[in-house]
């Protein structure tokens, strides 16, 4: 009996250290800071009515575009990308190009041959000075 109240305890103190040591040296990586940043570009640009924008001293900055496009079922199964997240895109664009406003101009789903799903966003970027 003694043997066997002794063997539950070493058995888990080498289970532990088996586990403590075979972790040494993992590494975790994960693509938040990338999520992040594309967060904080998004959320620096303003969408605006085009009555809204020319009340304003503004600099043109150019059309911005942003589609999707799935055929497989499998693809279409995962998930399509939401409207929100192709104006996102169209935000993050716009910042890039150093722009803070943008005018959505057309955005939603179309008909496009090769796709049986295809989604099209596309605006324009501003950059006020005031």
């Amino acid at each position: 009996m003694k043997l066997s109240s002794q063997i539950l305890p070493l058995s888990f103190l080498l289970m532990a250290s088996l586990i403590v040591g075979g972790c040494n040296g993992v590494s975790i990586r994960t693509n938040a800071d990338e999520y992040i940043t594309y967060q904080a570009k998004a959320s620096t640009v303003e969408i605006y009515q085009p009555s809204e924008l020319y009340n304003h001293d503004n600099e043109p900055l150019g059309e911005v575009v942003t589609t999707y496009c799935a055929n497989k079922p499998e693809v279409i199964e995962v998930g399509v990308p939401s409207i929100s997240m192709l104006k996102k895109e169209l935000k993050v664009q716009t910042q890039q190009r150093g722009g803070n406003a943008l005018i959505i101009t057309d955005c939603g789903k179309m008909i496009y041959p090769a796709c049986s799903i295809y989604l099209e966003c596309n605006g324009l970027a501003y950059f006020l000075k005031s």
